[in-house]
């Protein structure tokens, strides 16, 4: 635990939240402060560090990152709805801990406004959101990790969990779509209309598997259950299976590998 704080803490001692240390993208690109998916992990896990330690300064830290990004009517500084990138959403997570912890209305009308943002998305036919407006008609498995924990804790807390089956069935449309049957991995995009170069013309699906992205799904899996109650018990249990599945594919090709490298 120590060596943790000792990371986090080096890290944090040299950010601001408009130059981050770990946003290289950020600073190899030379982008101006901006709304973004990369910030968004490491407030989540700067807000983990705050509930397992109880200490302020890890909370402290994630208001004034956030409130230089969230103005006092809920507008975000670099998001545009219109994009529809699933990106977008995942800096959100954390404003559900902020408004629950300080009551500051900053963070629930930015909360709209990224959920607004979920009505109007475009999707495929079986449901699931577009990547993103630039890739139309794509489904990637990192959009799940972005959107649906969102998603999920908007309908739990904010909306009376009309949409809470929503969330479930673009979790099963990619287990029907996405998971190959031999390996138990799972692709990483699939394009409905075929069009994309990388597509397979009867599938639609990538030629290939990314371990980052499983990495994504499997995150999205756990971070979704965490939020979930045990009032759709099937649900619940369905994405459960879905996890150890997956975890179980990328353990036997690990062990695979490993056996390999001793031939």
């Amino acid at each position: 635990m120590k060596y943790i704080l000792n990371f986090v803490d080096d890290l944090l001692k040299n950010s601001t939240p408009d130059s981050p240390a770990w946003n290289i993208e950020q600073k190899l690109e030379n982008k101006p402060p901006h709304w973004n998916y990369i910030d968004g992990c490491m407030l989540k896990a700067v807000m983990d560090v705050y509930y397992a330690t109880k200490d302020e300064k890890y909370l402290n830290f994630t208001i004034n990152f956030i409130d230089f990004y969230v103005n006092e009517d809920g507008e975000i500084l670099g998001y545009k709805e219109e994009d529809y990138n699933c990106d977008n959403i995942n800096e959100g997570k954390v404003l559900f801990d902020l408004y629950k912890l300080t009551g500051k209305e900053r963070y629930k009308k930015a909360i709209e406004r990224l959920y607004k943002q979920l009505e109007n998305h475009p999707r495929i036919d079986t449901g699931n959101f577009w990547h993103k407006q630039i890739y139309p008609n794509q489904v990637w498995l990192d959009g799940l990790y972005m959107v649906q924990p969102f998603y999920l804790q908007y309908e739990m807390f904010f909306n009376d969990k009309k949409n809470y089956l929503d969330v479930f069935k673009q979790f099963k449309n990619v287990y029907d779509i996405m998971k190959d049957s031999e390996t138990g991995l799972y692709f990483h995009g699939y394009d409905e209309s075929r069009e994309m170069f990388w597509a397979h013309s009867t599938t639609g699906l990538s030629p290939n598997f990314w371990t980052r992205s499983i990495g994504w799904f499997t995150m999205a899996l756990c971070d979704t259950i965490e939020v979930m109650d045990d009032m759709f018990f099937h649900e619940y249990q369905t994405l459960q299976t879905y996890l150890k599945e997956a975890l179980d594919a990328v353990l036997k090709l690990g062990m695979k590998r490993q056996s390999f490298s001793f031939k």
